[in-house]
């Protein structure tokens, strides 16, 4: 059912200074992400979790295209298996992807994602465990699965309906069109749109901005708006005012953004 990745290409993982960075590299395969890219993956993230020097990541891809979801060519004489094995290779994927987004979204520091050219199936999830998207003017979106029968992967089921309402999420999956930048902004799916040609660059002045800010801050906002929607409005108030107190305003950083503030000077954070 699938063949081996070769190991140039796998993601390239790296870090600089603050900044640790996912490089999809698969651009021959529109960056389709091989399921024996999922480990060395979590295995990263994991290290950039628990590495209290880095203080942004940021995920992109080489070539044309941020990526195409998942490696629909490792089906081989689908026609030719039995419901079992339907299951096992619908399932699996999806099954080990969710590893990604648990890590991702608990994560105490900021995830950006630079995208370009398209975005589909199981990406639009990976975008969305992200807390930024900065975006080239030509990209798209595409809720690609029902075009082969399919349904849903990547949590996009979850992600979407949260991101850009039900009804227009509901639309993506079943119509399988594409949406393009700027509407997607206006959706809320992206924060930013740029030309190509800028891509790059504002990525780094937004990845170097994350980096030089108050990294537990930062975490603290995650953990409080990403169960915003499951609170009543009493839970979230008692929780804003743990976090506040008793995080937040106890850090290194409150103490130097607060003189800053009062010096009216900008602020020096550590990230502690």
């Amino acid at each position: 059912m699938s063949k081996t990745l070769p190991p140039e290409e796998f993601p390239i993982c790296e870090i600089d200074g603050a900044l640790a960075t996912i490089t999809f590299n698969r651009p021959s395969k529109f960056n389709a992400l091989h399921p024996d890219c999922i480990p060395a993956l979590r295995d990263f993230l994991v290290d950039v979790e628990s590495n209290p020097d880095i203080r942004c990541l940021l995920l992109k891809g080489n070539g044309k295209h941020f990526m195409a979801g998942g490696d629909l060519s490792l089906i081989v004489d689908f026609h030719q298996l039995d419901p079992a094995q339907k299951a096992l290779w619908g399932e699996s994927p999806p099954r080990e992807f969710i590893y990604l987004i648990r890590i991702m979204m608990r994560m105490k520091k900021p995830i950006v994602a630079s995208v370009q050219g398209g975005v589909a199936g199981a990406a639009l999830g990976l975008i969305s465990a992200c807390d930024f998207v900065i975006a080239a003017n030509n990209s798209f979106y595409w809720a690609a699965h029902v075009l082969h029968g399919g349904t849903a992967d990547g949590c996009i089921s979850w992600f979407l309906p949260r991101n850009i309402g039900l009804r227009k999420a509901k639309e993506m999956a079943m119509l399988g069109d594409r949406i393009y930048a700027q509407e997607a902004k206006e959706l809320g799916l992206i924060n930013f749109v740029v030309e190509e040609s800028e891509l790059q660059a504002k990525t780094t002045e937004l990845v170097q901005r994350l980096c030089k800010g108050p990294t537990v801050a930062y975490g603290l906002i995650k953990q409080v708006y990403h169960v915003s929607l499951q609170n009543t409005l009493e839970e979230q108030g008692a929780l804003e005012a743990d976090v506040y107190g008793n995080q937040a305003l106890q850090t290194n950083d409150a103490s130097e953004g607060l003189m800053a503030f009062f010096e009216k000077r900008e602020a020096n954070f550590s990230g502690r």
